[in-house]
């Protein structure tokens, strides 16, 4: 496949203007970064999953943009977090909302001439919908969609360099994985006064991608953890600079590899 060496002034989609977008849209993928907000532990924002969308969407855009034209939309902030209402912080929609809100949004860029549209997703309770939407949008348009979360497409990455090994669970919730992330991104916003957090439960090592395999849940099971999946104090700054590197290149070639399929 032939790529064109023009690209958009912008890898951001809410900087272009309309008469850009119409002219670049039909050969251009466009990313749709999906997130959350909702409690991360007592030590990390409530913005985690936005931020670390934002972060990781840009940062892969701008490498694969050497290779095809790309843009990034503006992140979807709200997903479905209902799981977490039992805690202060969350504001969460309902996976039926969601998934209108997909729909709607992944309309709208088809309706500006996108043909190729991506749902990057940041927080384990969206990846239902996305996958959903996505394959319903393919249904609806001639177009191609794709639809992943960040540490899926990173998993045998992050494996293969064995950078989360002291980490415990991989990517879980506000524990060591994501602490990590966010102490190379906004070290400004990690309470690192707070650490370790108090854990009376034993940490397993997840080295399977939680996508991958039966789903098995259990009612009650987020308030019996005190909302975090283990402890933050094994992350650091040295572990998140590893990670997001790993992960930005292989979100990266995620994209190129989507672009390309026609």
């Amino acid at each position: 496949m032939q790529t064109s060496n023009v690209r958009p002034q912008s890898l951001r989609f809410h900087e272009l203007t309309r008469t850009e977008i119409g002219q670049w849209a039909p050969e251009t993928t466009v990313v749709l970064p999906v997130a959350a907000i909702e409690q991360h532990g007592p030590h990390l924002p409530v913005q985690v999953d936005s931020l670390l969308a934002e972060s990781i969407s840009i940062a892969a855009a701008s490498q694969a943009n050497r290779d095809i034209p790309i843009v990034v939309c503006p992140v979807v902030v709200y997903g479905a977090s209902h799981h977490h209402l039992i805690y202060p912080g969350a504001l969460s929609l309902s996976t039926e909302t969601l998934l209108r809100v997909l729909k709607d949004l992944t309309d709208s860029l088809v309706s500006s001439g996108f043909r190729r549209i991506y749902l990057l997703n940041s927080h384990g309770g969206n990846e239902e919908c996305v996958r959903l939407a996505a394959r319903e949008l393919a249904l609806r348009h001639p177009v191609i969609a794709g639809a992943a979360s960040y540490w899926t497409i990173a998993w045998e990455t992050i494996l293969r360099e064995g950078a989360a090994a002291s980490l415990g669970i991989v990517p879980g919730h506000a524990g060591g994985f994501e602490t990590s992330l966010m102490m190379a991104l906004h070290p400004e916003l990690v309470q690192t006064d707070l650490l370790p957090l108090p854990l009376n439960r034993p940490i397993p090592s997840v080295h399977k991608d939680p996508a991958a395999g039966p789903l098995i849940q259990r009612h009650g099971s987020w308030a019996a953890i005190d909302g975090y999946s283990d402890n933050a104090g094994q992350a650091s700054t040295e572990h998140g600079k590893l990670l997001l590197d790993l992960i930005n290149r292989a979100v990266a070639e995620e994209f190129v590899r989507f672009h390309q399929l026609t």
